[in-house]
């Protein structure tokens, strides 16, 4: 999906004008009107605002990913961040062991569903 509709589809989704959106970003509406056509692109500074505006990555406002927030925290658990910490502090050699464990599990568990 492309940086034009990806901006329109937040915009609406979060009922937000194309006027309250510029005044965020200190530009006129027409700016917003002309991204959503794809009739021009935004700065850096700009996609980094709005990705901030909306809780999304760089990588979902232009189209790379289709996870809007990787990184938001509220969707994971603190025992899922206290892995995370954990698993951090592993050797590589170690991180892989525990990557193999984990999709040998996630295979049973499948099987056995």
């Amino acid at each position: 999906m492309d940086f034009s509709i990806r901006l329109k589809e937040l915009r609406c989704d979060n009922d937000m004008s194309q006027t309250k959106l510029a005044e965020k970003l200190n530009l006129k509406a027409s700016a917003i009107s002309k991204y959503e056509k794809g009739l021009t692109q935004p700065s850096i500074e700009t996609l980094e605002k709005l990705a901030k505006i909306y809780n999304v990555t760089i990588d979902y406002l232009v189209g790379i990913s289709d996870i809007k927030n990787p990184y938001d925290k509220s969707k994971i658990t603190p025992v899922e961040a206290e892995f995370v910490v954990k698993l951090r502090k592993l050797k590589f050699e170690n991180r892989i062991r525990i990557d193999e464990r984990m999709n040998t599990m996630i295979e049973n568990q499948s099987r056995n569903d």
